[in-house]
């Protein structure tokens, strides 16, 4: 009898000590994305999520931009005065976050943060081009971020002839070097966004690709479920 006291009060103490709520998830954002890059196919106006940089074939590529910026004259507000035209260092702190979603946008609309820079990437005639790096809490001079990522990749882009799109492109280089699957979603309007729950339920595409080329594309059903997420009263909400 005693026994069975004890076992209720330890769990009406564990239940107050605890809170617990109720949410979807689902296979493409819980499980496959893993970045922040994006892309544009074509002159679709829309923006896609995509589950991994091809910049990961690369061993490093978080990497390519040390913590350490190079930047020129004035460019930058800083507290003292510069001398136009001459080469400055800056350190920053880098924060990385998994989790990361800018403050004010809707669910599905960011990927994952897995770097400091953004990378963009437009599927023209199934060929897959990196169109742009960028650095979304900073604007940096184009000689510090794409010369290291043309040495890096060991691509150049052209700039040459651009494709008639409403889209922000440095150059086309050819990745080339991607054989692999991308998985990839229509990310979450911001300005006309779904409810989050209406978006997760909404499929996405196995995309395969060999030497930067679109070989096959499949549209998958994306699974959902609901996952009971516990934490401490007293604690704070992930």
């Amino acid at each position: 009898m005693y026994k069975r006291i004890f076992l209720f009060l330890c769990f009406c103490l564990s239940f107050q000590l605890s809170a617990q709520k109720k949410e979807l998830r689902d296979e493409f954002t819980h499980n496959l994305l893993k970045t922040f890059d994006v892309l544009h196919i074509a002159d679709n106006p829309d923006k896609y999520l995509i589950s991994k940089s091809p910049l990961s074939h690369f061993k490093g590529y978080r990497k390519i931009y040390s913590d350490t910026v190079t930047i020129f004259g004035d460019s930058y507000k800083l507290p003292y005065e510069v001398e136009e035209g001459k080469e400055y260092e800056v350190t920053r702190m880098i924060l990385q976050s998994h989790t990361f979603l800018p403050f004010g946008l809707p669910f599905g609309s960011e990927g994952n943060s897995e770097k400091d820079y953004i990378a963009s990437w437009l599927l023209l005639n199934t060929q897959l081009y990196l169109s742009n790096v960028i650095f979304p809490f900073e604007a940096r001079d184009d000689k510090i971020v794409f010369p290291p990522m043309e040495k890096f990749t060991g691509k150049r882009f052209n700039r040459k002839s651009f494709p008639d799109i409403e889209k922000r492109i440095y150059g086309l280089m050819p990745a080339t070097w991607f054989t692999d699957t991308l998985y990839v979603k229509k990310a979450n309007s911001g300005k006309e966004p779904l409810d989050r729950d209406v978006w997760q339920k909404k499929h996405y595409l196995r995309m395969i690709f060999n030497k930067g080329k679109l070989v096959s594309t499949e549209v998958m059903a994306n699974k959902t479920w609901i996952e009971t997420l516990t934490w401490p009263r007293s604690g704070k909400e992930e």
